[in-house]
C-alpha cells in the first residue's frame, strides 16, 4: 500500500493498493484512516460488517467504484479515503446484492454528521458518472488527484 496524497487540513489521505477481496481492501484503508486518526479502533470491523449487509458497489461504466462507509460513532474526524487497487477486487452491487462488480476505485467515507453525507454523495456520484475523470485518478496522477479530493471535500 503506498501513499499517493494527503491533507490533514483538507480530510483526506489516497493510496495505491491491492487485495484479493473486497474485505481485505476495506481492512487496509480502514487502517490507514485509524492510524492517522480519522477513525476508531472499531471502525475497522463496522465498515466490513456494512460493506456485508449494505454492498456499496456501483457499476459506473468501465471503471467501476465502491463507496464504502459506516456510522458516525466510528469517526473522530471526518474524512475521504481514496483507494485505487492495482486489480480489480469484486464487490457486490448496491442494492442487487446477487450480483458483484469489478471495482478499481474505493472512496472510504468517515463521515461524522449526517448531515454533511448527502452533499459529499451528490459530489462523489457527479465523480463516479464521470468516467474520463475516473480515469485520471485511476491512473495515480497526484495532482489532479490532490485537486479531486479538495473539491470533493470543499
Amino acid at each position: 500500500m503506498e501513499q499517493i496524497a494527503f491533507d490533514r487540513e483538507k480530510k483526506y489521505i489516497a493510496y495505491s493498493l491491492s487485495g484479493n477481496s473486497d474485505q481485505e481492501v476495506l481492512g487496509q484503508m480502514a487502517t490507514a484512516l485509524f492510524k492517522e486518526g480519522y477513525v476508531t479502533e472499531d471502525y475497522e470491523e463496522a465498515i466490513k460488517k456494512r460493506e456485508r449487509e449494505f454492498p456499496t458497489g456501483l457499476p459506473t461504466g468501465e471503471i467501476c467504484v465502491a463507496i464504502p462507509h459506516t456510522d458516525p460513532e466510528y469517526v473522530n474526524n471526518p474524512a475521504v479515503c481514496l483507494g485505487i487497487l492495482e486489480k480489480p477486487v469484486q464487490f457486490h452491487v448496491m442494492g442487487m446484492e446477487d450480483e458483484t462488480v469489478d471495482v478499481e476505485i474505493l472512496f472510504m467515507l468517515a463521515i461524522k454528521q449526517k448531515e454533511e453525507q448527502l452533499g459529499l454523495l451528490q459530489k462523489l456520484i457527479a465523480t463516479c458518472q464521470d468516467q474520463e475523470m475516473l480515469s485520471i485518478i485511476k491512473k495515480g496522477d497526484k495532482d489532479k488527484i490532490n485537486k479531486v479530493l479538495k473539491d470533493l471535500i470543499n
